[in-house]
């Protein structure tokens, strides 16, 4: 095999000595993320003879130009008793070891229930590696269903000389994968949990992790395209540097998550906006110590067998919102959500006798709900026979976005809630109301067939986006928010201002 020169403390560093089960290689164009895939079955190749190991792509042509290319210009000829060929695109190495390239996409057969199930799933496999899985043609359900088939157990028998106690004793059963940055289902269900464990200590209901140790089971490594600058040549990055600007740029050269074309709230950053609930109730109480006249903000939007959605936060005298609580239900029956939304009022002593429930406006007309075939409407279903009192927000999109992306962005005068730099966000988000975070960053714009971006975001799972944008209806414009500078606390107030308040509260 060539020699693969790594930095120590490089992402490539990282991903080759990961022992976990879910390994992951993510970043920008490249950053060496495939020749990392590569090189690491190539050793497992090696140290485990015999072993029946799949290398993937979504597509034939995607395999076998970039993949099966790159693994034969790695794999050391003298290891190789026969290439893969079109009838059968398989390597065959000198010490018994196999090497499955298959494509993903396509490749099931529709059962009677809908279900597809890939014919990848008749081997028992001892290690997987899958290139760029944020490939549209690659599904959640294909990489489940994958991590399923590894249960082989041919056993380590490295070289003496290359005798690693960390290795598994047989397998390994690792899952290797590698991908750009995406706002799909991978970073939906497995990175953004990943990270919001790792940034915030945050342990949400999709982090993979072990029901024993309680700890994940993946390790995620990711590097820009600069940390393989020295593999490059110098008009390819020259090229990328001009091609690509603005979030393009962050997200296909400085490999950042977080960046994507076509987020309605690009400005969102949970670093920023989202805060540990010990700090946000500490918050809500010491403004109830100080007599600060703190007011409800309520908000709700009605889903029949959709998700509905209420959430309660405060204004606190500096006009920021804070949101405290609230629930996010499929099937939810409004028999039951008046006594569900009582309950979390009575977490939180404020004055709710003037407070409104601004809510979608579409309940306060006159519909069938469920089996109640009076023609009532959903308001008068949910007020009736308690002290609860909605009020139509407004329905005007483009003005609730542009409204909910302000108070986002923040006031230049607002000092940030914990850290105290400005400017400061006017809206915060609790860490375990998971489904927040998870609207807001599903939240995109519509395009046109040109690929143009409309003034209108995509449906789907958008209840508390809704929500929010009725609430904030009601709100003032932050520019119209007036912060006396004697009203500000001295700097020296604000939380943990060591260097590490950043991840204390946040």
């Amino acid at each position: 095999m060539a020699h693969y020169n790594i930095q120590e403390n490089s992402p490539q560093f990282g991903f080759h000595y990961s022992r976990a089960k879910l390994q992951i290689m993510g970043g920008g164009f490249g950053n060496g993320k495939t020749t990392a895939l590569v090189v690491k079955s190539l050793k497992l190749c090696r140290d485990y003879p015999g072993s029946n190991g799949l290398l993937g792509r979504s597509t034939y042509p995607k395999l076998n130009d970039t993949l099966r290319k790159v693994f034969l210009e790695w794999c050391p000829s003298h290891w190789v008793k026969r290439k893969p060929t079109q009838d059968d695109n398989t390597c065959y190495l000198v010490n018994g070891t196999v090497i499955n390239f298959r494509y993903i996409a396509q490749r099931g057969k529709q059962s009677e229930s809908g279900d597809t199930t890939s014919n990848l799933l008749s081997a028992t496999y001892d290690w997987i590696g899958i290139d760029q899985c944020e490939d549209p043609e690659i599904t959640q359900k294909d990489i489940l269903d994958l991590f399923g088939r590894l249960r082989g157990d041919t056993p380590y028998r490295p070289e003496t000389d290359n005798d690693d106690e960390t290795m598994p004793d047989s397998g390994p059963r690792w899952l290797m994968l590698t991908l750009n940055p995406t706002r799909n289902w991978v970073y939906r269900e497995i990175i953004q949990p990943y990270h919001m464990f790792k940034n915030r200590g945050v342990f949400s209901d999709k982090l993979l992790i072990d029901e024993q140790t309680r700890l994940p089971i993946l390790d995620l490594y990711e590097g820009s395209t600069y940390t393989n600058a020295a593999n490059l040549k110098p008009d390819y990055l020259r090229g990328l540097e001009t091609m690509y600007k603005g979030q393009m740029r962050d997200r296909y050269l400085l490999g950042k998550w977080a960046a994507y074309e076509g987020l309605v709230y690009d400005m969102f950053d949970p670093d920023k906006h989202v805060l540990k609930r010990d700090f946000i109730q500490s918050y809500f109480y010491d403004c109830l110590e100080r007599d600060v006249h703190i007011q409800p903000i309520e908000m709700y939007d009605f889903g029949l067998t959709s998700a509905s959605c209420y959430c309660l936060g405060f204004i606190d005298d500096f006009g920021r919102v804070i949101i405290l609580d609230g629930y996010h239900k499929s099937g939810f029956s409004y028999t039951e959500q008046p006594a569900a939304i009582q309950a979390i009022r009575d977490k939180y002593p404020m004055d709710y006798d003037d407070s409104a429930i601004i809510s979608d406006p579409s309940i306060f007309k006159k519909q069938v709900v469920m089996n109640h075939q009076t023609g009532e409407s959903v308001k008068n279903l949910l007020s009736t026979g308690n002290a609860l009192r909605f009020v139509p927000g407004q329905n005007d999109i483009v003005a609730g976005i542009a409204k909910v992306s302000a108070y986002l962005s923040g006031h230049p005068d607002m000092p940030h809630l914990v850290t105290g730099d400005k400017p400061g966000p006017l809206l915060y988000f609790p860490e375990d109301l998971h489904f927040i975070e998870d609207e807001i960053s599903a939240y995109y714009w519509k395009k046109n067939p040109q690929g143009l971006k409309l003034d209108e975001p995509l449906d789907g799972n958008d209840h508390f986006m809704d929500a929010l944008k009725y609430s904030l209806s009601k709100r003032p414009l932050p520019s119209q928010i007036v912060i006396p500078s004697r009203k500000l606390p001295p700097k020296w107030t604000f939380w943990h201002e060591v260097e590490e308040r950043d991840r204390k509260y946040m």
